[in-house]
């Protein structure tokens, strides 16, 4: 369970029933200090993908020393202003190939990664790109 308390302004604080506090800002682009609710949509997406990817190549025994996922997402002009368009870029460093990467992206996005799969059953177009940087080589 989460709760969620007025700051005052358009900043509220959102508390988790065993202490954990994340700081949500509602204020226009160029006043706000913390995330907004949408943009924490787009957070949730790429971590929650993260996750899965790191674990699906784990699973495959393949050595990946980082990843980077980067996400942007462009909203439709009408109320409500959902997501329609969400592009994923995913970086990955180790003794893998792209092809690696690309099964684990596609499992994560089509069957695993339930912030992703919202994005899309709400209709949003999720799209992505990989690049893979292994031995000192770039791929992609």
């Amino acid at each position: 369970m989460f709760t969620i308390k007025h700051l005052g302004d358009y900043k509220f604080v959102a508390e988790s029933n065993d202490g954990r506090l994340l700081i949500v800002d509602g204020r226009k682009a160029e006043e706000r200090k913390y995330f907004s609710p949408m943009e924490l949509l787009l957070v949730a997406a790429a971590t929650c993908s993260a996750i899965d990817i790191v674990s699906i190549l784990n699973k495959m025994r393949k050595n990946l020393r980082s990843l980077e996922v980067e996400i942007e997402g462009k909203r439709r002009d009408e109320y409500p202003k959902i997501y329609n368009d969400v592009k994923i870029r995913y970086i990955a460093q180790g003794d893998l190939d792209e092809k690696d990467l690309e099964r684990a992206v596609k499992l994560s996005l089509e069957k695993y990664c339930s912030a992703s799969i919202t994005l899309r059953e709400a209709g949003a177009r999720v799209s992505y790109e990989i690049k893979v940087n292994n031995k000192g080589g770039e791929h992609g």
